[in-house]
């Protein structure tokens, strides 16, 4: 072992990553919330007869089962087609249109259609209100979501069906997951006064376990598998990951690179890797890799996103790797999407840091090393932080010390980013405040003691809310991200004006654009017609007030039997 005095600066990395991970302590302790799966092993076999009958065969007697028959047979009849026949005599079939399916382990409702009206098979079968599991033998998976349901078991092809009946027998009795992610919805731009705005986290659930409901995300934890790219894509932080929480990965991340800087480490290399695969290989060859890189388990590599990336890199690493251990489509998808946010961003400061995917093989071949500039680390703690708040915290810290010029410094983003300012055509703007009233990152808003409308590109997530809602339709979004944290944090004034005066009583109570955007609109009107014309410029108190007076007007306001017994002689 060698001594203080004849240590390279590789022996010092590996002392410093091993005093690090030992201060860090394992991730397989964090506690998590769990949801429950109960399943009896009623099940519901779909498909054509002959593979029903022989999975239901083999499924034993021990698990009730019935068929439905949504496939053909075969134009040609094997033998072994011919032997099914016989299989499972006892077998209740129903030929009906399945008219839906829906649900998880424990809790399937399949609709089929009798005389034209939808019944529960389950209650018809089994005389229960669900069925506990779903074996589907149709050649084209009926649930056609990327990650099906637990208990959900699709085999297509007549080989796989003694390996589906043997996955079935093992899924009866109680069974339990994790949590994975909840929402927020106070802090949700998904709807606001009946708009729909953000819609990243439905677009991105591979499993469709997320659902808008009243204008409110809904996260049905039965359904979801984790893979975590809704919370990643989620703009606000509406959307949490559970395992960990973001503060206990963010604080986890802090007390790596920190430990590892402390005890004399230097160039940092953060490793993120999944708990599966990942952590294996991890296991396996991480005395292989220099001491500089440092791992850090994540349930899912899509779990996190480009908070930690930055937060990782402002706090000293020189760059984020991501393990490639077999990531599926669905996450190496989400991974790109935040990819093409991270890049143009690094780039554009200019400092060499670097985010990016890799395979085990090219580390252990030699990864190229990074020409990222020595920085000072960002201290303090970030785990009361929102979201937006760490990649705000992160990128200030990386452009104080970039060397880049104090300057109105934009980087442009993919279309969908949510980063970006708002674009409008004051003119035509009447101060109505409704884009206000929607913003629900509190982006845009409102004077106190004079009409105004203003903007912080920082908390703008562009939702469209506020696009959505403007009844004048002048406002636009542009997606880009400003570098410089003065401009970006900044209140801009989008339009301003002197607000209009009752003509009547002198009270203020209308913008001069909204004035005369009624006077435009209400030209020929009768009860705003020639002299009429002024009660537009009048407080609505006042407004009333005239029209009682004339007495073709004061039915309208309800005073015209008032107004004609003043008026008639005594």
């Amino acid at each position: 072992m060698p001594t203080p005095d004849t240590m390279t600066p590789t022996d010092t990395n590996r002392a410093a990553r091993t005093s690090a991970l030992s201060a860090l302590g394992s991730a397989a302790n964090l506690a998590h919330v769990s949801v429950g799966f109960e399943s009896a092993g009623r099940t519901l076999i779909l498909g054509p007869e002959h593979r029903i009958r022989r999975v239901a065969a083999a499924l034993g007697d021990d698990m009730a089962a019935c068929g439905l028959l949504t496939q053909a047979m075969p134009e040609h009849i094997t033998p072994e087609i011919e032997a099914a026949a016989e299989l499972a005599p006892d077998l209740t079939l129903v030929q009906a249109p399945l008219r839906s399916l829906t649900g998880y382990l424990g809790r399937f409702d399949a609709q089929v259609d009798i005389d034209g009206k939808p019944a529960s098979l389950a209650q018809l079968v089994f005389k229960h209100d669900a069925c506990d599991l779903v074996i589907d033998l149709n050649d084209a998976p009926t649930l056609a979501v990327e990650l099906p349901p637990a208990g959900y078991l699709h085999a297509g092809h007549d080989d796989g069906l003694d390996a589906v009946a043997e996955q079935a027998r093992e899924l009866v009795g109680e069974f339990d997951k994790p949590r994975y992610a909840h929402v927020n919805n106070a802090i949700c731009a998904h709807s606001a006064n009946g708009k729909t705005g953000c819609t990243r986290c439905l677009d991105a659930c591979p499993a469709d376990a997320i659902r808008s409901v009243a204008g409110r995300i809904e996260i049905d934890s039965h359904l979801c598998h984790g893979a975590g790219g809704c919370a990643t894509a989620c703009p606000t932080g509406a959307i949490h990951y559970d395992l960990p929480e973001p503060a206990v990965l963010q604080s986890r991340l802090e007390k790596l690179l920190a430990g590892y800087l402390a005890a004399g480490g230097a160039t940092p290399r953060l490793l993120l890797h999944d708990a599966d695969a990942g952590a294996a290989w991890v296991a396996r060859h991480l005395d292989t890799l220099d001491g500089c890189w440092l791992p850090l388990r994540l349930e899912e590599l899509g779990a996190a996103g480009l908070d930690l990336w930055l937060q990782a890199l402002a706090r000293g690493a020189s760059e984020v790797v991501l393990l490639d251990s077999g990531v599926s489509d669905t996450i190496r998808r989400d991974l790109q999407r935040e990819f093409a946010l991270a890049h143009p961003i690094l780039a554009a400061l200019g400092t060499g840091h670097r985010v990016a995917l890799a395979e085990g093989d090219a580390l252990l071949a030699g990864w190229s090393p990074v020409c990222a500039r020595p920085l000072p680390p960002l201290s303090g703690r970030a785990g009361s932080q929102g979201k937006r708040e760490r990649i705000s915290a992160a990128t200030a810290h990386l452009y104080r010390n970039s060397g880049l010029p104090v300057a109105d410094l934009a980087v442009a983003m993919p279309a969908g980013a949510p980063f970006g300012t708002l674009a409008i055509r004051a003119d035509d703007c009447t101060l109505c405040n409704a884009c206000v009233s929607t913003c629900p990152a509190k982006a845009l808003g409102s004077g106190r003691d004079r009409p105004l409308l203003s903007f912080v590109e920082d908390k703008c997530v562009q939702c469209g809310l506020c696009v959505a809602s403007c009844p004048e339709k002048v406002l636009s979004l542009e997606t880009r991200y400003q570098l410089d944290p003065d401009i970006r944090a900044g209140a801009v004034t989008l339009k301003e004006e002197a607000p209009f005066e009752c003509i009547r009583c002198g009270k203020p109570f209308a913008t001069q654009s909204m004035i005369r955007t009624m006077q435009a609109r209400l030209t020929g009107h009768h009860l705003f017609s020639g002299t009429a014309a002024e009660r537009l410029k009048m407080c609505a108190d006042c407004r009333i007030v005239d029209m009682a007076t004339h007495e073709q007007d004061a039915g309208l306001v309800g005073l015209g039997e008032a107004v004609r017994s003043q008026r008639s002689p005594h």
